[in-house]
């Protein structure tokens, strides 16, 4: 029996238009439409707990019955459920009892009427995956700003269509005064999205105060990175917007980062919600001190609490609750004459300051002050000591969650540690250490002797005791320096003439001990080089000394070139001659230039 065939063209196009516009997977809609025909089925036989199976393959779908093999004397047979063994066998001759047999069903026997059941089940399966599939989209991405197309304007609301659905725009939602037409582009947060019978709703808004906050965030690159942030924010749509900026880097200015340059920024804010104006000021943790940013440009003379004086209504266990939750209704002194401005056109300056501060405000003159008779010095001093209090109280909160945050990852990070096998014993951990040790001192061999020597010659400068004509002859000197010491004094021509015998010098010795690599390595630190002592060749430096001073002497210089000292500066200038004179390596007597004459001469 041939099945039904998926080639018609009407389906395909269905199947296209489902997937591409209305964003559908075409599995979910096979899927259901099996479920469909199977429930159609079951209902053409008024046999709802009949076994039904559809299946689609080669662009043609099958339905088949299944029955139950049961035996031909049971006394509980149903018809739409059970098939006798007697007949089964016909079917299948290698069946038994309690096995499954498949007839396939002719589907035009089941009616057009069921098939109409199958489509209206069909269109609901698929309205409830889009209701679904929206809700989760959008669910996630409230008060996100969202671009949209302006679809139908009503008197109450617009539709917009945003990316695969189409959200509404209340009225109450809409900037007052603001001309929309059809076609329009505009922007928008997503304020709230619903499910329903009906389906998922996206509901839109240009006038929450979330809106203007986020074209700062998308126009002040500064939010962007974390540098600056918007700690709070209150707006009357259409009037005024308050907003409250911290910069958490201290070179940052976070109000001229929201303006921008020449109030570019701002002003491109300004432009998007028509005009409207915008308030910004720096955030404070001291109560007090917002506020009277937040009534500005009024400005606040006094700041304190409100007692029984100011509210009559506000009971001490009034007080107390207000208390536990840190808010406390404030009292703000003005001039007499600044009132109007405080409070603002119908209220509205005062009403942001509000909903900034989420604190009940009262605004006084000083007048009205003087009538309570309220100490206005001493509540303001209490009210600051209260806040200083409060502050240090969040302060040390913060720091011990901070502290049980690090706890928690350290912990976190040494169970993990801990839980990790990392493979090495500590056998392989000093086979690694002695592989660097080796690389470190791996030196060519060809060069070795060459590195060796050099290493002795730069690190271990060993200064050789002077040996004077009479100290030669001295039993204690060692015997490699004594038989050196000999040769070189028969080498030398006949003694001069006997000079004044100095006081015999302390042996040099060198401050520190310094073995090289390289002589344990090369074998070369047993060989020890000794110098034949040398005499200062006195002559030719003294020449040379003598001929620079008296080119000095005989150079000339312009007078208008020539430094003009005072006599102070003149003495401060001797006494620093005479001071570098006296310090000169040169005046050093501890020094015996001769020791080193044969050695310049040499060179």
């Amino acid at each position: 029996m041939s099945g039904i065939s998926l080639k018609n063209k009407n389906f395909i196009d269905g199947m296209r238009l489902f997937e591409e516009d209305r964003k559908v997977d075409p599995d979910f809609i096979i899927e259901t439409l099996k479920e469909a025909i199977a429930k159609t089925y079951q209902k053409h036989i008024d046999a709802p707990e009949a076994m039904v199976r559809v299946v689609i393959e080669k662009n043609e779908m099958h339905v088949y019955h299944q029955l139950i093999v049961v035996d031909d004397e049971t006394e509980t047979f149903d018809e739409t459920l059970d098939i006798l063994y007697s007949e089964a066998i016909k079917i299948n001759p290698d069946c038994k009892v309690g096995d499954i047999i498949e007839e396939e069903v002719d589907f035009k026997e089941i009616g057009r009427t069921s098939i109409n059941v199958a489509k209206q089940m069909l269109k609901q399966r698929i309205k409830e995956y889009e209701k679904q599939r929206v809700y989760d989209e959008y669910k996630d991405k409230e008060f996100d700003l969202i671009s949209g197309i302006i679809k139908t304007i009503e008197e109450k609301f617009i539709l917009v269509d945003i990316k695969n659905t189409i959200g509404i725009l209340l009225k109450s939602e809409q900037i007052p005064g603001e001309q929309y037409r059809e076609g329009q582009s505009i922007r928008c947060i997503i304020k709230e999205v619903s499910k329903n019978s009906k389906g998922s709703q996206v509901v839109l808004s240009r006038a929450d105060a979330m809106f203007v906050k986020r074209l700062f965030e998308k126009e002040v690159p500064e939010i962007a990175q974390g540098l600056v942030e918007i700690k709070a924010i209150a707006r009357d749509a259409g009037e005024r917007t308050k907003m409250a900026v911290y910069s958490k880097n201290d070179d940052v200015d976070a109000i001229g980062a929201c303006i921008g340059p020449r109030g570019t920024r701002v002003q491109a804010v300004i432009g998007e919600i028509k005009g409207e104006k915008v308030d910004v000021f720096e955030w404070n943790d001291d109560i007090g001190e917002l506020v009277k940013n937040a009534l500005a440009p009024a400005e606040v003379k006094a700041c304190f609490y409100a007692n029984e004086l100011t509210d009559p209504d506000l009971t001490p266990e009034a007080i107390e609750e207000a208390e536990k939750y840190n808010k406390r209704p404030l009292v703000v002194v003005v001039d007499d004459d600044k009132l109007s401005v405080a409070i603002g056109k119908r209220g509205k300056n005062a009403k942001l300051a509000v909903k900034l501060t989420n604190r009940k405000i009262d605004i006084k003159t000083k007048t009205e002050i003087e009538e309570l008779g309220i100490d206005v010095d001493n509540a303001v001093m209490e009210f600051k000591a209260d806040q200083v209090r409060i502050i240090k109280e969040r302060e040390q909160k913060k720091f011990l969650e901070l502290q049980e945050e690090a706890a928690r990852r350290k912990a976190e990070f040494e169970e993990e540690l801990a839980a990790q096998d990392t493979g090495f014993d500590e056998t392989t951990i000093e086979e690694m250490d002695e592989g660097k040790v080796e690389e470190v001192v791996s030196i060519p061999t060809e060069n070795l002797a060459e590195a060796a020597a050099e290493q002795i010659k730069e690190a271990e400068p060993v200064e050789e005791p002077v040996v004077e004509e009479h100290a030669v002859e001295e039993e204690k000197v060692e015997e490699p320096v004594k038989e050196e010491v000999k040769e070189e004094v028969k080498e030398e021509p006949a003694p001069a003439p006997e000079k004044p015998k100095k006081a015999p010098r302390k042996p040099l010795t060198p401050k520190t001990e310094y073995k090289s690599k390289f002589e344990d390595f090369a074998d070369v630190s047993k060989k020890e080089e000794t110098h034949a002592p040398t005499k200062r060749r006195r002559k030719k430096d003294d020449e040379d000394r003598r001929v620079r001073a008296e080119d000095l002497e005989k150079k000339e210089y312009d007078e208008k070139f020539k430094p003009v000292y005072s006599e102070e500066e003149l003495e401060e200038i001797e006494a620093y001659e005479a001071m570098e004179e006296e310090n000169s390596w040169i005046n050093d007597d501890d020094i015996d230039f001769d020791e080193y004459e044969d050695y310049y001469e040499e060179n």
